[in-house]
């Protein structure tokens, strides 16, 4: 059998992949063929989770693997796809970026009754796959950067804290 599962992004309105994989596959090879899809740096943190029908994330898959058996998270590396997604219509979030909450949405679209796949690959792409990093920009006119004098301001010493404020009660 192969698991059929479509990747977009709220970012990047006219991306969209196919992604074939087998039910056996870990959630780490799903990982994998994702960051190949998109060209994305492997050495970052990615989670999947598990998601409701309203994408309200429910179950964390993680790429940290804590070597402990019972430490109650998850790891990409040890689970398999089919211990999670077994309907069609399942959908995941693949968290790419968790300082600035990014995402793509994965749904499995289908499930194939073909047994020949030796490797998960991409079947279908379109459009650009938004930027893994979010990078500042400081030509930007509204990007104000401090004068190497105004680097560093004095708020006065210590002993001013209590003319400002006064004692404090215990």
């Amino acid at each position: 059998m192969i698991c059929v599962f479509e990747i977009k992004s709220s970012e990047a309105p006219d991306f969209k992949r196919l992604i074939h994989i087998s039910p056996e596959s870990t959630f780490e090879d799903l990982h994998r063929v994702i960051q190949n899809a998109v060209n994305f740096d492997h050495s970052q943190l990615a989670s999947f989770f598990l998601v409701d029908e309203n994408w309200r994330k429910q179950i964390e898959i993680s790429l940290l693997d804590s070597g402990k058996n019972n430490s109650g998270l998850l790891s990409m590396r040890k689970i398999e796809l089919n211990e999670y997604l077994t309907e069609i219509g399942q959908k995941l979030v693949y968290v790419f970026d968790f300082f600035n909450d990014r995402f793509f949405y994965l749904e499995l679209k289908e499930k194939l009754m073909k047994t020949d796949l030796k490797e998960p690959f991409v079947a279908y792409e379109k459009g650009s796959a938004p930027a893994q990093f979010l990078i500042n920009d400081y030509d930007s006119p509204e990007v104000e950067l401090l004068d190497q004098n105004d680097s560093y301001k004095s708020f006065g010493d210590l002993e001013d804290y209590y003319e400002i404020f006064g004692e404090m009660d215990a």
